[in-house]
């Protein structure tokens, strides 16, 4: 039985995956010359840890809060920096300059750093009470390689 924080971390997840797919649609919606090369680069690298964070998350993988934490809070402030903050870089892309539907890009970016920040919480939640579980391999796995069936490493 999974206790009611491994159930929030999940939600979190399905929310975080939601709130993902909202903000990769305006930027499709956009195009990809809406941004700079850069940015495109970064963003292509935040989208890779993303699903990789989702998906263990959604497996429920032992490693899935540690991700959950480090991953959202980074993105969170990553998405924070490129769409809130004035221009100050190539990786910049502040909401109010967008030309096209600005509210749905308001709504995509304030989603995603809601939801990133959602998964990191939850995912610190599992961290703070129970601190070994995602750090050490779980009982299953060292009764596995004790029995032969599966090789460490």
């Amino acid at each position: 039985m999974k206790s009611s924080r491994d159930q929030r971390l999940f939600i979190a997840g399905l929310g975080f995956a939601a709130a993902s797919a909202i903000h990769l649609t305006d930027h499709l919606r956009r195009g990809q010359g809406s941004v700079s090369d850069a940015l495109y680069a970064a963003g292509n690298i935040g989208l890779i840890v993303q699903v990789a964070t989702i998906a263990l998350v959604l497996t429920r993988h032992r490693l899935a809060p540690v991700a959950a934490t480090s991953a959202g809070f980074g993105l969170a402030v990553g998405f924070a920096a490129a769409h809130w903050l004035p221009r100050w870089s190539s990786i910049s892309d502040p909401v109010w300059d967008i030309n096209s539907l600005t509210w749905f890009s308001y709504v995509a970016s304030i989603s995603e750093i809601l939801g990133a920040l959602g998964l990191a919480c939850a995912g610190l939640a599992i961290i703070r009470t129970e601190p070994k579980r995602s750090l050490h391999p779980c009982q299953t796995d060292v009764e596995a390689v004790a029995s032969g069936s599966l090789r460490p490493g």
